[in-house]
This record gives structure tokens, sequence and C-alpha cells, in this order.
């Protein structure tokens, strides 16, 4: 039986197609290695959204030259949008390369991987197909998202937004949503395999919008969310990513009205600045965030919060700068994840003006961090005496140890048996610190 090793890097989009090609390949007779150097296949599912995701890439890649030159057999593969951004300028990179493709052609590798020589020309899989312009599949049995606790579910793919510093339009193409159905169909598949919190993907989830399907009756998304909550055996509903311009009343709504959707939401910002938001493109400025998450509060006032902030975009300044570290002071995020702006080919800022030297994004990074730090370690401090409920995973890092999430997405780590794993438990928060919680198991 051949082997393949998948490895995932980006979004959580990523890591959903990873799971749906390994149960492509499962229906062809492969099965998992436990390492690269057991595979016949490797296959590297990549990012293109910054450029640092991208050199890493490149990285990990030329360090299987070694495991290629031993066995000249092994076929080695790069996907994502890296590779859909890439094509065969790949190959002057890295020459040893025998399968290059897009997102929108995974479904074809099973197939291509029964013919392909690894000792010949590489096969170049990228560009929209026919196929790949519909709606995304599901992933099939035998994927790494099937049986899981936890898993993902996109409902649908491509963006309509064309920010200024973003490449996903151009890699994933235009929106696509899936049928309600299969998206409903999928999601009872997992729950009978023991699925007990699924997160629903999209590089802009609420505007999901199926063919077909009747807008008079509210929106679609709003929809969606109100089905999967019917099911029972479903305990936790999250979605990502959102864009907060496409925030209706109705969603919001259903923040503390829904029994599974869970207090979290990841709402990017990118910028407190309306002069940067502006020549980002985001279509929403900085009264109009705030006023959408003042409304989310009053629905849902154990809400946790977290959000992508980008430093040095072209032409901020110090007084941007300034108001980017204040929206963080003033709405509390629990988290956030913070980025350095760098060119990405295709996109409209890569040509702007007013670039920001490499030290002086670094400077304004670690203030951003900074700040978030104390925010978050407040926040989590916060946790201490109260009694939460744990989705409980797996082993927590001590021995002895368990670790699971809370609806607000908070890592807990409690003293417990293997036994507890799979298990909703009250765990009474001991002690908050930046990146977890400490507590005691609630008999």
């Amino acid at each position: 039986m051949k082997q393949y090793f998948i490895s995932t890097f980006g979004c959580q989009m990523n890591v959903y197609d990873s799971g749906r090609l390994a149960g492509l390949l499962a229906a062809k007779g492969w099965s998992p290695a436990g390492g690269n150097d057991k595979a016949d296949f490797i296959f590297l599912n990549t990012c293109s959204i910054r450029e640092k995701a991208a050199q890493k890439v490149i990285s990990r890649l030329k360090g299987l030259k070694p495991l290629k030159k031993r066995n000249p057999d092994l076929i080695i593969g790069v996907g994502g949008c890296l590779a859909e951004q890439e094509g065969r300028e790949f190959l002057g990179k890295v020459p040893f390369l025998s399968l290059i493709t897009g997102p929108g052609r995974l479904a074809e590798i099973p197939e291509i991987l029964e013919t392909l020589d690894p000792r010949g020309p590489a096969v170049i899989l990228t560009g929209q197909t026919p196929d790949s312009e519909s709606a995304p599949e599901p992933c099939p049995a035998g994927g790494s998202a099937a049986s899981a606790l936890s898993s993902f579910i996109t409902v649908m793919e491509g963006c309509d937004n064309f920010c200024a510093y973003c490449v996903v339009p151009y890699l994933r193409g235009r929106e696509k949503s899936r049928p309600l159905k299969d998206i409903l169909s999928e999601a009872e598949s997992l729950i009978s395999g023991g699925c007990r919190e699924i997160t629903l993907l999209g590089q802009n989830v609420n505007s999901y919008a199926p063919d077909g399907l009747d807008s008079k009756k509210g929106p679609a998304f709003v929809r969606l969310l109100k089905e999967l909550d019917s099911y029972k055996e479903l305990w936790r509903l999250r979605f990502t990513t959102s864009h907060p311009k496409d925030f209706p009343p109705e969603l919001i709504g259903l923040f503390g009205d829904l029994r599974t959707l869970a207090p979290h939401l990841h709402l990017p910002l990118q910028s407190g600045s309306d002069r940067i938001l502006k020549a980002m493109g985001r279509r929403y400025d900085r009264a109009g965030y705030l006023k959408t998450v003042t409304a989310l509060r009053r629905a849902e006032p154990d809400l946790a919060l977290s959000t992508d902030i980008i430093v040095g975009f072209p032409g901020e300044d110090e007084r941007d700068l300034e108001m980017t570290l204040e929206m963080l002071a003033q709405v509390r995020f629990d988290s956030i994840y913070s980025f350095m702006y760098s060119d990405r080919p295709q996109t409209k800022a890569a040509l702007m003006p007013g670039k920001v030297a490499e030290t002086e994004k670094a400077r304004r990074l670690g203030q951003v961090q900074n700040l978030q730090k104390a925010v978050t370690l407040e926040i989590n401090e916060s946790y201490a005496g109260r009694t939460v409920e744990v989705l409980v995973a797996g082993p927590g890092r001590e021995k002895g140890q368990m670790s699971g999430r809370t609806g607000s997405l908070k890592t807990v780590n409690f003293p417990g048996s293997p036994d507890l794993c799979g298990r909703l438990v009250p765990v009474r928060i001991e002690s908050g610190w930046t990146a977890s919680l400490l507590g005691q198991l609630v008999s």
C-alpha cells in the first residue's frame, strides 16, 4: 500500500482541503505515512497571503531534496494558493517537484498520481476549470476532518471583495456557495461519526448565498446556522472568517439565541485608521466596526472577539498606528493575529507609494503585540473563580493533565484522566495566563 504525507500551511480552508485530499487518496488505496521519510508521496498545501508564509514553504521544500536524492521515485508535490500563484516558476526554485496544483484542481490529484512519472517532467495543474468554478466539494470519508471531535465544513469558497492587499480572489476565484442540503448532509455524517463541534469555513462566510435558495426567507447564512442548531448531538457551532461589512441584524441576533452558537467570533479589523481602511478597500470605517461590536456584545455579553491587524500598510503614519492602538484598547480583543504588511503579486497595494521601512514595520508590530499581550492577560486573569464548560480534546502539556477549549475558544488545562476526552465538563478556573487557563474539574 502506498503512503502519503500531507503538510498544511495557512488558514483553516487549507486544513479542510488537506483533509479532503486525504479522503480522496484513501479511496484510491493510499494510507497516511508516519513521516516524510516513510512516504511515497509528500504534499505541501501552501498559503500565499504573506511573504513570510511563502518563504517558509520554499525553505521546507528545499529541505526535502536529500529525500528525493535517496529515492528518485518519491513524488513531491506542492498545492494551495502559493502553487496557483507561482505555477511553473516554482520549478526554478525547487526543480525536483513532480506536481504543482492550485486549490481548484485538488480533486484531480489521485488520478494524476496513478500515471505520474516521478523521474519525468512535473505535472502542473493551475487555473480554473468548469469543475473548480462550481461550489467546493465535501470532505470525503477517510479525510482528516471525517471523524474528529471538532471538524471543519467549507460552506463557500472564493472572495468578491478584492481588498487592496489580498491575493485570494485571484488565486481561489470568485465566491461560490455550496447547496444547503449538501452542507447539512455532511454535518449529519460528521455528527454520526462522533463530531460535536463544527466550524463553518469561507473566505467571507457571512456572504454564503447558494443558487436556488429563496432570499425572501432571510439571509441564507442565518438559515444555515438555524438548521445546524437543530441537531441535538451537535454541542458547538462556530464560523470564520467574517467581513465586518456583512453582518446583518438577523445574524447578530443569533448570538445568545442559538443553543449551539459559541460565544466567540473572529472579526478582522486590519487597521484602526479610516484613511488606511479606505486605502485597503475594506468598505467600513471604525465607527461602523464599533457599532457592530456593540450590537454583538449586546446580543451576547460574554462574546470573545479575535481579529487581524496589519501594520505598515503603504502610507501608514504614526497617527494611523495610534488609531489602531486606540481601537485595540477600546474593543479589548481576546486575541489578535498581527502581521507586517508585505507586497503580494497582482494586488493594488503592491503598486502603492509610501512603502514603510522594514525596521519601522517591526517597531510598530512590537507596539501592537505588547499592548495586546497586556489586554489578553487581563481578560484571561478575569476568568479566575469562574466555572466554565470545557470540551475535552486530549492530554494537557503536563503529566496527569487534560486539555480542552471553552465556548469562547480559551484553552484550559486541568488535572484529569483520559476517559474525559470527548466530553463537556465543568472546570473551575484558578488562574489565567496569556495563552491558556488553569483549572480544576468540578465533580
